[in-house]
């Protein structure tokens, strides 16, 4: 159906505090600018693409990057996708969506 395309289904959401390196969510704040969407949403489409693509690349975090504390909700689906790749890598669940947005906005 074309509302595929667009939309993301209903799915139960799970309210997590996750950190996130400051670069990367002012990069999701002005995103959040542009397109008609919340960064909660934003952040759940990179989760959605990385777990689809399988595209699990560790990127150059600079070194005094620091990370912030954030409250997201994240569909119930995509987290037990989280909690399978954080055991196939053994990467935290706050490494997996920093990659995640890392490569939402820098692709």
């Amino acid at each position: 159906m074309i509302f595929d395309n667009y939309f993301l289904k209903i799915d139960n959401l799970l309210k997590r505090r996750i950190e996130i390196d400051v670069s990367l969510y002012e990069k999701l704040q002005k995103l959040s600018d542009i397109y008609d969407a919340s960064i909660n949403k934003l952040v759940n489409v990179a989760l959605i693409e990385m777990i689809k693509t399988n595209n699990i690349n560790l990127y150059n975090r600079p070194e005094l990057e620091i990370s912030e504390s954030h409250n997201f909700s994240i569909r119930e689906s995509t987290y037990r996708n989280l909690e399978n790749l954080r055991a196939k890598y053994h990467i935290s669940i706050c490494k997996l969506v920093n990659i995640a947005i890392y490569n939402a906005v820098n692709s």
